[in-house]
């Protein structure tokens, strides 16, 4: 019995030790597979990451495919071009050969034909160079005739608007109705009304018109390079042949008047302009009265004018 026991329990004792053994190698196994598990899901998760990323260069790939393709077709276009260009360049060059070879072969006559027509040229171009410097010439000195001319004019109505001044100046005196002063076309006009100057259907001056004549004489003495013309105006009454004779006496008698007061008679020229240059209606007698005047134009010399137009 006592064997049996301890048979039972050696056997016992036995069993457990060969079930911890299994235990012991199922969980070495068990952690095995579970580290090879592991280390697959590792190795999986790599490959994912993996292919993305050849995933990523294979499109890259594919586009820089697409890239080379299209530059591809495109040097092919290029190419095509190039060699059309270079085709057309070789006629060109074959044709320029032939055309240097004519050229090469002309005859002496021809050489020499030639030779002529260009030195026609080059005289064509010299004399058209020369005519080009005359004109320049020219035209500069026509620039500097404009100029002169230009200030020769500046001065000449310098010299106006200053007599004018003065011519005011010196009659100031006078009435407006008898006695005006206005510049014109580069003129100077003293109008001295019949009233002023003479009695009616008269041609002798009265006192007052000899005082205006005698201050406008200073000024022309002073200003000697003016010429002076005396005209002499009617109304329309009476016959026009005796206002003719009259207009004319009067611009006679204020001449005489003037060089009695040493105005040179060389500077002063008399004219009669009858009733045919009136400055207002006949129709009235405040007309009338206008029309009845003396004019004395003065006008600047104008040799240096002439001097520049010549």
């Amino acid at each position: 019995m006592r064997m049996l026991v301890a048979s039972l329990i050696l056997l016992i004792a036995a069993s457990g030790c060969v079930s911890s053994r299994k235990y012991q190698d199922s969980e070495l196994a068990r952690r095995k597979l579970q580290s090879d598990y592991d280390d697959a899901r590792k190795k999986a998760a790599n490959y994912g990451e993996e292919n993305a990323v050849l995933k990523t260069a294979m499109d890259k790939a594919q586009k820089d495919a697409a890239n080379l393709r299209s530059d591809l077709a495109l040097s092919r276009e290029r190419y095509d071009q190039l060699d059309k260009t270079n085709k057309d360049l070789l006629t060109r060059y074959d044709r320029l050969l032939a055309q240097n070879e004519m050229l090469l072969n002309a005859t002496a006559t021809e050489k020499q034909d030639l030779r002529g027509q260009l030195a026609a040229k080059e005289t064509e171009l010299n004399n058209r160079e020369r005519r080009m410097l005359q004109l320049e010439r020219d035209l500069s000195a026509r620039e500097q005739r404009v100029k002169e001319l230009e200030a020769a004019i500046n001065d000449k109505e310098n010299k106006i608007a200053d007599l004018r001044s003065k011519v005011t100046q010196a009659l100031r005196g006078f009435s407006n109705t008898d006695l005006t002063v206005r510049e014109e076309k580069g003129k100077v006009y003293v109008s001295l009304s019949q009233d002023l100057l003479f009695p009616s259907g008269s041609k002798t001056i009265n006192s007052a018109g000899r005082e205006a004549l005698a201050k406008l004489s200073q000024v022309l003495n002073t200003n000697t390079e003016i010429n002076i013309t005396v005209e002499g105006h009617t109304d329309s009454d009476g016959d026009d042949a005796l206002n003719w004779d009259l207009s004319v006496g009067r611009a006679s008698s204020v001449v005489k008047e003037l060089t009695k007061n040493n105005v040179d008679p060389k500077r002063v020229i008399a004219a009669g302009r009858g009733e045919h240059f009136p400055v207002a209606g006949n129709e009235t007698t405040a007309g009338k009265a206008q029309n009845r005047r003396t004019e004395i134009i003065l006008t600047p010399k104008l040799d240096v004018l002439y001097q520049i137009l010549d």
